[in-house]
């Protein structure tokens, strides 16, 4: 699936919670019972208050998603992916995620990630993608894809 990324503008910010909400709305419900909307507007719109390495998904000019990726010096660390429900099951998901593991190993480094105990279909996805957990947090499993690919 052929994307491009580009910077998030200022004026995206609302756009980038109503795409929040609709990719974490259900998660978040079977996980914790409800949809505190005044509490998971602060949590948001507070990330936003600095700087963030995110870039917009885009498909023929149109919003698909969006990527918050962090080069550290130990690894490269995978805030957010989000799919816009429209673009998602065509594999733009999986596309894009096998480039940035390629990425991670040209810098010879890890991609980690934290994905909620309640979506499932994330972490199957991730471990498709030769992601394993390395530990289980109060609300999230970490998971890496190791430097290298699995021998097999």
């Amino acid at each position: 699936m052929n994307y491009s990324l580009r910077q998030v503008r200022p004026d995206e910010i609302d756009w980038l919670y109503e795409l929040n909400r609709e990719s974490f709305l259900d998660v978040v419900v079977r996980q914790f019972g409800n949809w505190d909307e005044a509490f998971q507007r602060h949590m948001f719109f507070s990330k936003w208050e600095q700087p963030r390495p995110a870039q917009i998904i885009q498909i023929g000019g149109h919003r698909a998603g969006v990527v918050i990726l962090e080069q550290l010096e130990e690894c490269n660390w995978l805030h957010e992916i989000q799919i816009c429900p429209g673009y998602q099951g065509q594999g733009l998901g999986a596309t894009l995620m096998r480039e940035l593991l390629a990425n991670a190993r040209s810098r010879s480094v890890p991609l980690r990630l934290q994905v909620l105990h309640a979506n499932q279909r994330a972490k199957r996805l991730y471990e498709r993608l030769g992601f394993l957990e390395i530990r289980r947090l109060e609300n999230h499993y970490l998971m890496e894809a190791p430097q290298q690919r699995p021998a097999g």
